[in-house]
């Protein structure tokens, strides 16, 4: 894989009762924003799913920073951040008691990075996570994702539920993040309009299929 990307899929399979996947090609360079747009249902999530090694995949290969996402499995996931609205932190009570938590995996976690993004994306220590908007449950992820600083960030649908100021403070950091040129965004969306003023690159997919790449 060339060093220049941070991901690489090759003819990627994957195969359910009434809906295939690929087989699908992406690259990913490093140091950008890319956009992986497609209606629902198109194939997205279940991409993502196998990149991450959730589910098996039927044929194909994906590669990220040069390592196989199996055979390399614990060295990629020091390596990559999710952010889903599927990942649910209320078991730890507070938006204090998660951070303190997660932080406890990541010896690169940036205490004062993380603190910026609380004040930034208006999140505060004390509230209690079941009492979060659904935006607001977004931009917790976002925090526990980015506060470690990983080389890679995953974005599965990050802007659902968003209004447009907390979209507009979203893609502020997401562009901050990206613009030592050392950390790569790979972010998923249904409409290319919330990606079209952020996104370096763009993937198009219909129906388990590329439609466009470019």
């Amino acid at each position: 894989m060339s060093s220049s990307n941070a991901l690489e899929i090759r003819g990627l399979k994957k195969s359910f009762r009434r809906f295939t996947l690929g087989p699908i090609d992406l690259t990913v360079p490093r140091g950008v924003i890319y956009g992986f747009v497609g209606p629902n249902g198109a194939g997205k999530t279940t991409t993502i799913d196998l990149m991450l090694g959730m589910g098996a995949k039927d044929a194909g290969s994906i590669r990220v920073f040069g390592l196989d996402h199996l055979e390399d499995e614990l060295s990629v996931r020091r390596q990559v951040g999710y952010v889903s609205p599927d990942l649910d932190y209320q078991r730890w009570g507070r938006v204090g008691r998660a951070i303190r938590f997660v932080k406890g995996f990541y010896p690169s976690w940036d205490d004062e990075y993380c603190e910026r993004l609380m004040t930034n994306l208006h999140l505060s220590s004390d509230e209690r996570i079941v009492q979060l908007s659904f935006g607001a449950r977004i931009k917790l992820s976002l925090v526990l994702a980015l506060s470690w600083r990983p080389a890679l960030l995953v974005l599965d649908e990050p802007t659902v539920g968003l209004d447009a100021i907390a979209k507009q403070q979203v893609f502020a950091e997401l562009l901050a993040a990206v613009r030592d040129g050392e950390r790569t965004v790979f972010m998923s969306s249904h409409g290319i309009t919330d990606l079209e003023r952020f996104a370096d690159h763009v993937g198009m997919i219909k129906d388990g299929r590329m439609l466009f790449e470019g």
